[in-house]
């Protein structure tokens, strides 16, 4: 299979590189070929989202929320975090167990999976379920933008 990143133009759709246009060369002039075209997410825009929910996982962990299992401190994990934050977001969608248990999964949020307006729609929910649903108001939305911002530029 071969990829090929495309600009719109008005002459229509051209490579977007000069590696796209050596990998163009393979097709013969006029033959037709199947593209399936998608548009490419912003890596950036991921890595900001996995920053939030980084902040976020933080800022509840400071909140000192433990539990016992069998006489053993559970510790908090992200990756539940990030699982829980998305479903509590709207993201998310039921699946029985084995036991015939109803639970609820979280979306994946990889580039297959999502486009980047959806994603666009997840970010801002989450943004707002870890203002409004896990720190209760106690950090303002804005602040919250700003830690992200700040753990960005470090990062």
């Amino acid at each position: 299979m071969t990829t090929l990143h495309l600009r719109r133009t008005q002459q229509g759709f051209v490579p977007d590189t000069a590696e796209d246009w050596e990998q163009a060369k393979r097709f013969k002039l006029g033959s037709v070929t199947k593209a399936e075209v998608v548009n490419p997410r912003n890596i950036k825009f991921l890595r900001k989202c996995f920053a939030l929910l980084q902040v976020g996982f933080g800022l509840w962990e400071e909140t000192g929320i433990r539990a016992q299992y069998k006489g053993e401190e559970i510790k908090p994990n992200f990756e539940r975090f990030r699982k829980d934050v998305i479903i509590l977001a709207g993201f998310g969608y039921p699946v029985v167990n084995l036991r015939g248990e109803v639970r609820y999964e979280a979306e994946s949020i990889s580039f297959g999976n999502m486009d980047e307006e959806r994603f666009e729609k997840l970010y801002n929910a989450v943004l707002s379920t870890i203002v409004h649903k896990v720190m209760r108001g106690r950090i303002s939305e804005e602040r919250l933008r700003y830690m992200v911002d700040a753990v960005e530029e470090f990062a």
